[in-house]
């Protein structure tokens, strides 16, 4: 139970990342650089939180006592609440603002992270088997 082993890569990754997106949603909106080529901003939401999903899904298998939990389920919710308070957290910081509508940009994209992730990992202990077997 150990999180400061070496061997928790994704862990590591995961809280790196997730610390990332606090650092970025805490600067206010007039040092933050408008982007004209990346101006679809609930598609760079749905994409942040997209590999925010992925990070969290192998970063919870890296970890023994809760692989008796469904791994997808628990990294969906956690990401999803943690979209939700980095939304909240925007709403307490000067020129930002709580959106209901990036929420849920964040959400479809954690949503389809899992999927994919899940998907790759179900595909890849099958072709395991095959070759067992």
């Amino acid at each position: 139970m150990n999180i400061f082993n070496r061997d928790k890569k994704f862990t590591w990754i995961a809280i790196f990342y997730l610390c990332l997106i606090f650092i970025q949603s805490s600067i206010p909106s007039q040092y933050v650089p408008k982007m004209t080529i990346l101006s679809y901003d609930k598609l760079i939401h749905a994409g942040i939180y997209f590999v925010a999903a992925v990070l969290m899904y192998l970063a919870l298998r890296e970890h023994d006592y809760i692989k008796t939990i469904r791994t997808e389920w628990l990294a969906l919710i956690l990401t999803v609440f943690f979209g939700f308070t980095d939304e909240l957290h925007q709403y307490f910081v000067q020129g930002r603002h709580a959106s209901f509508w990036d929420f849920i940009a964040d959400t479809i994209g954690a949503i389809f992270g899992i999927v994919v992730i899940s998907g790759i990992i179900k595909r890849q202990k099958l072709n395991q088997a095959k070759k067992a077997g």
